[in-house]
């Protein structure tokens, strides 16, 4: 887990799941690889599956960035007031202030892409379904997510969701 930034620091997250018999050999290899390595469970694919409920995570974080911050500025709010608001709280993070910021000054230079969050919240909202969990949120993100890839912003940040929240 990561994007091009974390991958040039070395600072990536792998998520691997194998038997534990398994593990020994290849760590050498994934310690070279991340920052860090969690193992999931002993069942192949559960690093692929735990993937996919972060990326649910980061995808409806930007989303609702997206939204509070286009909220702001149709109340005439400065949306940066929202930013230094929740800033230190307990709703902080730092994702949420990188990517609320780069919405602000428009600028999304790509380091996730909104093209693979349309994939990647289509699988996401997929898998939702098939494990008979709700997916009305999921699919309202990937749904925004698609509107901006739509209007030509594809190969910009997934932070360029922002433009589907106006009008």
């Amino acid at each position: 887990m990561g994007t091009r930034q974390p991958a040039e620091e070395g600072k990536l997250l792998v998520l691997a799941a194998a038997p534990e018999l398994l593990r020994d050999p290849v760590t050498p290899l994934l310690d070279a690889v991340p920052a860090r390595t969690v193992w999931v469970s002993e069942l192949p694919g559960d690093g692929t599956r735990l993937k996919l409920v972060a990326n649910s995570w980061v995808g409806t974080i930007a989303a609702a960035t997206a939204q509070a911050i286009t909220l702001a500025q149709g109340l005439g709010l400065d949306p940066q007031v929202f930013l230094n608001t929740v800033k230190g709280g307990a709703v902080d993070s730092p994702y949420l202030l990188i990517k609320g910021k780069a919405m602000i000054a428009g600028l999304f230079p790509p380091a996730f892409a909104l093209d693979g969050a349309v994939k990647d919240t289509g699988l996401i909202a997929a898998a939702m379904r098939e494990t008979g969990t709700d997916a009305t949120l999921m699919d309202g993100v990937a749904q925004q997510f698609r509107k901006a890839a739509d209007c030509g912003h594809g190969g910009e940040d997934m932070a360029a969701v922002i433009r589907a929240f106006r009008h």
